[in-house]
């Protein structure tokens, strides 16, 4: 009886083109993961399509040509997509590369037909096979549209809707009387805010501290972390109990979703917030002629983007919004962890692959990042004039935006801007997106340095 001796050439070759496609098909899921990491991904993609193009050029026993086209496209397309920054070409990158990838591992399979152990494989490998494909077809379709994704997840919790969580109603939470869910507009979904008034009593005149939340423009709630509310996350009880302690009454507001409802959208609606408060002041008790703007995260960005509505005539004319706000009563703003540049919102200082991915979702799904002069428009600090508002900034130093904060800091600074910097070193301590959420020490003192920099300015 014979006895099958497997060709040592044949084995090698098989091993290096599974090695290869398994690897081509991981950079081409890193390359959607990491866009904005594009230049260490994509050098490498680079280099290992050349090396496949290669071995398909030796080892491919079958459509040689295929495996070929799809390494020169891989090829071509990440160096055009390294120069060029075109979005397209990212996704016929991660198109061509994963294709190339699969062509590699269907080669190296059909190359082993002579090895008896290829029947106990085909189970698992094929198994293998379908995950992986399933997963690259996620990767894909969010590469070339994030859409699918965020609409998914909105079903599952935070969406747009006309109706509100609950009917009107008062409460009191945290010490403060909370009427909840009012609603401040019908023309736009989510257009609903919370209004608690401290001590419980609306006949003292105090300035009033409206909330811009964050959830990356796709998710989110005015009542997160609200002690009555079904989340509770130790927002209020870290961030908005000291403002109510420090004698101001408070607004939390809601706003429409991307990405059926895009930049400028939130702005326009924000103005529609407060021009509902300033007509219904005397009824809500509030002192409308003493306002502070607090945003997180990309709550951060509207508020900065109203601002400048508000103080930029130009700015203002360009997004065809008109002021809705006496610029006198606009006493101050706070930038809570703020992406202030939405086309940077996936590059993180100290890289968080996790957190880059997420942003540069929501990111994507607020404004078309392949269109340079929006982007350019949702550029806080790009638009900001000497009439910009007093600004408290603060952000954390890990996952987060410290540079953008940073960068906003100095030009106000340069234009002769009140404003001030709430940043701390690694050294101290590693603090992440929107710390001032948690409850910590550094908590604690950025609430202290934040009330002392708002009595300074609203007067």
């Amino acid at each position: 009886m014979s006895k099958i001796v497997e060709d040592p050439r044949s084995r090698t070759s098989t091993t290096a083109l599974v090695a290869t496609g398994g690897i081509t098909v991981a950079l081409a899921w890193l390359e959607c993961l990491l866009i904005r990491q594009q230049l260490a991904v994509g050098l490498w993609v680079t280099v290992v399509a050349v090396v496949a193009t290669c071995l398909v050029s030796f080892d491919a026993r079958k459509h040689v040509a295929v495996g070929a086209s799809l390494g020169a496209v891989t090829v071509v397309a990440q160096v055009a997509w390294l120069v060029t920054d075109f979005h397209s070409l990212w996704v016929v990158t991660a198109i061509a590369a994963t294709a190339l990838g699969f062509f590699l591992l269907g080669s190296a399979w059909a190359g082993s037909s002579g090895n008896p152990r290829r029947a106990t494989a085909a189970v698992p490998a094929g198994l293998a096979a379908v995950i992986a494909m399933v997963v690259s077809a996620l990767m894909i379709t969010t590469a070339a549209s994030p859409a699918p994704l965020v609409r998914s997840l909105q079903a599952l919790g935070h969406s747009n809707s006309f109706e509100p969580a609950a009917p009107t109603a008062m409460s009191d939470s945290n010490g403060a009387s909370r009427t909840s869910d009012i609603e401040y507009g019908s023309s736009l979904p989510n257009s609903f805010l919370d209004i608690y008034i401290a001590d419980n009593d609306p006949s003292v005149s105090r300035p009033t501290y409206v909330m811009v939340h964050g959830g990356g423009w796709i998710a989110g709630d005015k009542a997160d972390g609200d002690s009555e509310s079904v989340t509770n996350s130790p927002y209020f009880a870290s961030g908005a109990g000291p403002v109510l302690d420090a004698g101001y009454n408070l607004v939390s507001v809601n706003y429409a979703f991307a990405p059926q409802y895009r930049f400028p959208t939130q702005t326009i609606q924000l103005g529609e917030a407060l021009q509902f408060l300033n007509t219904n002041a005397d009824r809500y008790g509030l002192d409308m002629s003493r306002v502070v703007l607090a945003g997180s995260s990309a709550g951060g960005q509207i508020v900065g983007s109203y601002a400048n509505v508000q103080t930029n005539p130009d700015y203002a004319q360009a997004l065809g919004i008109e002021a809705t706000m006496n610029r006198s009563a606009l006493k101050a703003l706070v930038f809570d962890s703020a992406v202030l540049d939405v086309g940077r919102a996936g590059s993180p200082q100290s890289p968080s692959p996790s957190n880059g991915f997420l942003y540069d979702i929501g990111a994507r799904s607020y404004v078309d990042t392949t269109d340079a002069a929006w982007l350019a428009r949702a550029n806080v600090t790009e638009n900001a004039t000497s009439d910009f508002p007093p600004s408290f900034i603060a952000d954390g130093n890990t996952g987060t935006f410290p540079d953008q904060a940073a960068e906003l800091s100095a030009k106000l600074d340069r234009m002769g801007v009140a404003n001030r910097l709430n940043l701390y070193s690694k050294n101290e301590a590693a603090l992440p997106h929107a710390f001032m959420t948690t409850g910590s020490q550094w908590t604690d003192e950025y609430n202290r340095t934040k009330i002392e920099f708002l009595r300074g300015s609203v007067r």
